[in-house]
C-alpha cells in the first residue's frame, strides 16, 4: 500500500519534501504568526504523474528551440496539456479530496499554490540564494470540484515558458526540479501588502511596505496601483508615497476563471491611503518577527480582511548580493572632516586608517596572513563622496569579523560609531552558541584580558615613544631639502604602522567599560539624576586636552594684565597683532609664554585634521584670537579646576547616599569609573598625538608646495591640496606616475569647487557607487523629470521603446530602454535585450525589480503614466538608484 501524498503537521517543516515556501509557512505557524491553515501535496505525487507522461514529455522538451520564444510558448502549452490529460493514480485524488474536507470542509474556497523543489535543495523556489519570483503558478478562489485541475496546472508550471528559460539560464535542465503543491484556506483580503524588512534596492535596514486594494495578487503581480511606505529604523519616522486607487483585484464574477480580475474601486476609497501609519508599524513588526525567525531580511506577503485582521501568506529571503553593497555613514567622522574635503586630506586619512587598524588587528591576535587577505578593506575604510568623507561600513564589518569576539562587542561599537540602525549590516552574528564557539573564542578572550591588565603601562610607553618620535622627525625636518622631507614623511608613517594600534584598543576598552557602567547605573541607581554618571568622571586623570585649555586660560589671564595687547587685538587683525608681538611690543615675557604654548600645543586648532586648514603652529595668530576671547570671558584656570573638583565632590556625595549600605556595589562602580577616567585621558592624549601627525604633514606639504610653485609645477601653493599624498611624494622620489601636477591640480580644484550637493548622513549603495548615490537630479531647462522607485542601480541614456504588448514585434537594440506598464516573467527575452527598464507599476521586489538587479540592468518601477508621458523613440536618461527618468532634448543623448 502506497503512503499518502498528503503532508500535514510536523511533515510540513521538512524543506526537502515541500520546498522552502511551505516549510517557512509551517515555521511561521509554530512561531505564532498569523498564517492561514494549509496542507501540502508532496512532490512524490508530481513525480509519479511525470513518470506517467515521461516519453511524451521528453519528446516535447527535445523539440524546444530555446532561442525562439514562439517555440518555447507552444512547447510549454503542449506539456501543460500532457499533465491536464494524464490519468491520475486514483489514490492521489482520493487523498487530496479527503484532506480538503478534513481541513476546510467541502464548501470551502481555497488557494492552490505550487512550489519548485530543486534537487538536493538547489534551485528551490524562495530559497535563500534565488527567489525564483513568478516562476510557478498559483490559483485563487478554488472550490472542491476545481482543486485537482488546479493541482495539475501547478505541476505543469514546472515546464512553463518562464521556468524553462530560467532553468536554462541557471545551467539546469527542466527535469532538475519537482513540484510540491500547497492547498490553503483562502483569506478574502480587502487590502494587501508586501513588507520588506530591509530596503531591497540598497540593502539598508529600513522597512519598506507596498500596499494596494484587493487581494495580494494585485500587489505582487503589479496589476493595481500601489502605495509605498518607508519606516526609518533610525528615527522611527514613517513616510509615504501614495497614489489614486483606480482598480483592485478580486474574484472573477463568472466563478470559473483561472485568474482573479481587476474591478473598479469605489470613488470614496480611490483617494485614501491603503494603510494607516499604525498599520504600517504593526505590519513592520510582523516582518521583523519573520526576520528574527529565519535569521535574514525577509520579503513577507500578507492581506487584511474587512474587519482589520492581518494574515501573512508567504515569507522568503530578500535575494540581495551583499558583495555589491556598500554601507556609508559620516555620523561620527564628519566632526573630524567637516564639509568638503580635499584630495590630500582624504588620501592622508586613508593611510592613517590603514595603519591604525592594521595595528589593532595585530593586537587582537588576528594572524598576519588573514590581515593581509583583508588589505583591500583596510585601504577602503573611508570613501570620498561628493567631496565629503564617509565611513565605508561594509569594510569595517568585514574587518571586525576577523575577531571571533566581534558579535559580543558589535552593539557597543555601533553605538560608538553613532551610526543609524538603517546601515547596520544584516549578516547575523553567532557568538557563544556552543562549546566549540567558546573554545574558538578562548585565545581572543585571554589576549584581551592580558592587554587590559597591561594597558596602563602600554599607554605610558606609547606616550613616551610618540613624544620622542615626533620630536626627532620635527628636528630632522628643519633645513631638510625636498628629498629628505619626503623620506621623513614616509619614515613617520612606518612609525605609525608599528605602534598606533594601541589607541584603538583603548577606545575598545573605553566603550565597553562605559557600556557596563551605564548598565549598572540604570540597574542599581534608577532614581539617580541624569548627570550623576558624567559628574563622577570629572577631576583626576589630567590629559592633554585639559592641559591645552588650562595653558590657554593662563595666557588669557596674562593678557588681561596687558591692556595694550587687548586694545590692539580689538582694533586690528590677529595677524597684525602677531607681528607686533614678535617685535616685542607687549613684552618679552608674554611672547615667551605664547611661544612655549605653541611649541607644546600648537597642533590643536579648528579642523585640525584637514591639511588644507592651517593650525596655530602654521598660523600663530589663530592663538591670539582665542586668547582674546578667553580674556573677555574672564574665566581662570584655577576657577575652572576648582569648579570641576566641586562637581566631582558633590557627585561622590550623591553616589554614597544612593548606595548607602551597599559597599560592594559602590566599590565596583568606583573601579569602573576610575578605569573610564583613565581611558578617557589616554584617548585625549592619543587624539592630540594624531593632531601632531597631521600638523607635521601640513609643514612638510607646505614646504613641498613652495618648491613646486618655484619650479613652475604648480600655479599656487594651495594647489597641493588637490593632489593625493602619493602623487606628491612620488613626484620627488621617482615613484609617481605623472609629472603634470599642475594639470592634475587644476582638474581636481574645479571638481572640488563643484561639490555642493549634500548627501544623507547614512545610506547604502549597490554596485557602482557613483551610479547609486542618493541624490535626486534637479530638472534643468528643457528637461522633464519623472519619478518612481529606484530598484536596480545604474545611470544609462538611450532610446525609449514603449511596449504595450510583448507579443507584437518590437525593434530593440543595444541602445534601447524598455518602457512598459508592467512586466511578468514572460517578458524576460525583452528585458535581457535592453540597457534599462522603466515600468508604471511594481514594487522594489517585483519581478521587474528582481530581474533588473539580478542581471545588472538599471531599473525604475512605479513611474506614473510612463507609457503615455514617454514617447516611443524619445531620448531619455534613467537613474536606477534615485528612481528618476529624464526626458532629454534632441541631441542631448
Amino acid at each position: 500500500m502506497k503512503k499518502s501524498c498528503i503532508l500535514t503537521g510536523a511533515a510540513l517543516h521538512k524543506e526537502s519534501a515541500v520546498g522552502p515556501k511551505f516549510s517557512r509557512q509551517a515555521d511561521m505557524v509554530s512561531a505564532g504568526l498569523p498564517v492561514p491553515h494549509f496542507f501540502c501535496i508532496s512532490q512524490d505525487a508530481f513525480l509519479r504523474v511525470r513518470e506517467l507522461v515521461g516519453d511524451q514529455l521528453q519528446s516535447a522538451l527535445d523539440d524546444l528551440d530555446h532561442e525562439n520564444p514562439d517555440s518555447l510558448a507552444s512547447g510549454a502549452e503542449k506539456i501543460r496539456q500532457l499533465f491536464l490529460d494524464a490519468a491520475l493514480p486514483p489514490e492521489v485524488e482520493a487523498d487530496v479530496l479527503a484532506a480538503f474536507d478534513a481541513t476546510f470542509g467541502p464548501d470551502a474556497t481555497v488557494s492552490v499554490r505550487s512550489s519548485m523543489v530543486g534537487a538536493s535543495g538547489s534551485g528551490s523556489e524562495d530559497s535563500a540564494d534565488d527567489a525564483m519570483a513568478g516562476i510557478s503558478d498559483s490559483f485563487l478562489y478554488v472550490s472542491r470540484h476545481q482543486v485537482m485541475d488546479r493541482v495539475r496546472r501547478c505541476w505543469a508550471s514546472a515546464f512553463g515558458m518562464q521556468a524553462l528559460v530560467y532553468r536554462r539560464m541557471r545551467g539546469e535542465t527542466p527535469m532538475d526540479a519537482a513540484v510540491s503543491v500547497g492547498v490553503q484556506q483562502l483569506i478574502p483580503g480587502r487590502r494587501s501588502f508586501v513588507v520588506f524588512t530591509c530596503n531591497p534596492q540598497s540593502g539598508t535596514r529600513d522597512t519598506v511596505v507596498a500596499a494596494g486594494l484587493g487581494i495580494g495578487e494585485g500587489v505582487v503581480k503589479e496589476k493595481v496601483p500601489v502605495d509605498h511606505y518607508f519606516l526609518d529604523r533610525g528615527t522611527g519616522e514613517v513616510t509615504a508615497t501614495t497614489v489614486d486607487k483606480t482598480e483592485r483585484m478580486a474574484e472573477d464574477p463568472g466563478g470559473e476563471g483561472l485568474d482573479p480580475v481587476l474591478v473598479p474601486v469605489e470613488a470614496e476609497s480611490a483617494g485614501r491611503p491603503a494603510l494607516s501609519e499604525e498599520e504600517v508599524r504593526s505590519i513592520a513588526a510582523l516582518g521583523d518577527r519573520a526576520e528574527a525567525l529565519f535569521g535574514s531580511p525577509q520579503d513577507v506577503e500578507g492581506t487584511i480582511t474587512a474587519d482589520g485582521t492581518v494574515y501573512l501568506l508567504q515569507s522568503r529571503p530578500i535575494v540581495f548580493d551583499r558583495k555589491r553593497q556598500r554601507l556609508w555613514s559620516n555620523a561620527n567622522i564628519t566632526e573630524s572632516f567637516p564639509g568638503v574635503t580635499t584630495a590630500l586630506t582624504y588620501s592622508f586619512a586613508q593611510q592613517f586608517y590603514l595603519e591604525d587598524f592594521r595595528g589593532l588587528y595585530h593586537l587582537l591576535g588576528v594572524p598576519a596572513k588573514e590581515i593581509e587577505q583583508h588589505e583591500s578593506d583596510l585601504r577602503n575604510m573611508i570613501g570620498l563622496l561628493n567631496g565629503r568623507v564617509y565611513y565605508a561600513l561594509d569594510s569595517w564589518y568585514r574587518l571586525h569579523r576577523m575577531s571571533p569576539l566581534f558579535p559580543a562587542w558589535r552593539p557597543s561599537w555601533q553605538r560608538m560609531m553613532g551610526m543609524s540602525p538603517s546601515v547596520h549590516d544584516a549578516q547575523p552574528d553567532i557568538f557563544g552558541r556552543g562549546p566549540r564557539d567558546l573554545l574558538a573564542c578562548a585565545p581572543a578572550i585571554l589576549r584581551l584580558a592580558s592587554l587590559r591588565v597591561r594597558h596602563a603601562r602600554l599607554a605610558d610607553r606609547f606616550g613616551q615613544w610618540w613624544a620622542t618620535t615626533i620630536r626627532r622627525h620635527r628636528a630632522a625636518a628643519v633645513g631638510a631639502d625636498t628629498f629628505e622631507l619626503v623620506r621623513l614623511m614616509r619614515s613617520l608613517w612606518a612609525q605609525v604602522r608599528a605602534g598606533w594600534g594601541l589607541t584603538l584598543m583603548n577606545d575598545f576598552f573605553l566603550q565597553t567599560t562605559t557600556d557596563v557602567s551605564s548598565a549598572l547605573f540604570a540597574r542599581w541607581l534608577p532614581d539617580a539624576d541624569t548627570g550623576l554618571h558624567s559628574d563622577l568622571l570629572c577631576g583626576d586623570e589630567e590629559n592633554t586636552s585639559v592641559a591645552i585649555l588650562m595653558s590657554t586660560l593662563d595666557l588669557a589671564e596674562q593678557a588681561r594684565g596687558n591692556p595694550a595687547f587687548l586694545k590692539d587685538l580689538a582694533d586690528e587683525s590677529p595677524g597684525e597683532v602677531w607681528s607686533r608681538l614678535e617685535q616685542g611690543a607687549y613684552g618679552g615675557e608674554f611672547l615667551g609664554q605664547v611661544r612655549e604654548h605653541l611649541q607644546a600645543y600648537g597642533d590643536r586648532g579648528l579642523q585640525e585634521l584637514k591639511l588644507e586648514v592651517p593650525g596655530p603652529r602654521q598660523q600663530p595668530s589663530q592663538l591670539l584670537a582665542i586668547i582674546g576671547k578667553y580674556a573677555a570671558a574672564g574665566v581662570t584656570s584655577g576657577e575652572l579646576r576648582e569648579r570641576e573638583r566641586e562637581i566631582r565632590r558633590q557627585a561622590e556625595i550623591r553616589l554614597d547616599r544612593l548606595l548607602a549600605g551597599k559597599p560592594v556595589r559602590r566599590r565596583l562602580l568606583r573601579g569602573l569609573l576610575e578605569s573610564q577616567r583613565r581611558y578617557v585621558a589616554f584617548r585625549e592624549n592619543s587624539r592630540y598625538a594624531r593632531s601632531e601627525l597631521y600638523s607635521f604633514a601640513k609643514d612638510v606639504f607646505g614646504r613641498l608646495s613652495e618648491e613646486l610653485v618655484a619650479r613652475g609645477d604648480l600655479d599656487a601653493v594651495d594647489d597641493i591640496f588637490h593632489l593625493q599624498q602619493d602623487e606628491i611624494l612620488g613626484f620627488f622620489d621617482g615613484t609617481g606616475v605623472t609629472a603634470d601636477l599642475k594639470g592634475l591640480a587644476r582638474v581636481r580644484r574645479a571638481e572640488y569647487e563643484r561639490h555642493t550637493a549634500e548627501l544623507p548622513m547614512n545610506f547604502a549603495t549597490h554596485g557602482a557607487v557613483r551610479d547609486s548615490l542618493p541624490v535626486l537630479t534637479t530638472p534643468g531647462s528643457g528637461e522633464l523629470t519623472l519619478r518612481g522607485l529606484g530598484s536596480s542601480g545604474g545611470v544609462v541614456r538611450g532610446t525609449a521603446r514603449v511596449v504595450l504588448d510583448p507579443h507584437q514585434p518590437v525593434d530593440l537594440d543595444a541602445d534601447s530602454i524598455l518602457i512598459a506598464r508592467e512586466t511578468d516573467p514572460g517578458w524576460i527575452f525583452l528585458m535581457l535585450a535592453v540597457k534599462g527598464i522603466v515600468v508604471e507599476r511594481g514594487t522594489m521586489l517585483s519581478h521587474t525589480a528582481i530581474t533588473g538587479r539580478k542581471f545588472g540592468i538599471p531599473t525604475v518601477v512605479a513611474v506614473p503614466h510612463a507609457t503615455s508621458r514617454i514617447s516611443d523613440g524619445a531620448s531619455i536618461e534613467i537613474n536606477g538608484a534615485t528612481g528618476t527618468v529624464r526626458l532629454l532634448e534632441e541631441g542631448d543623448a
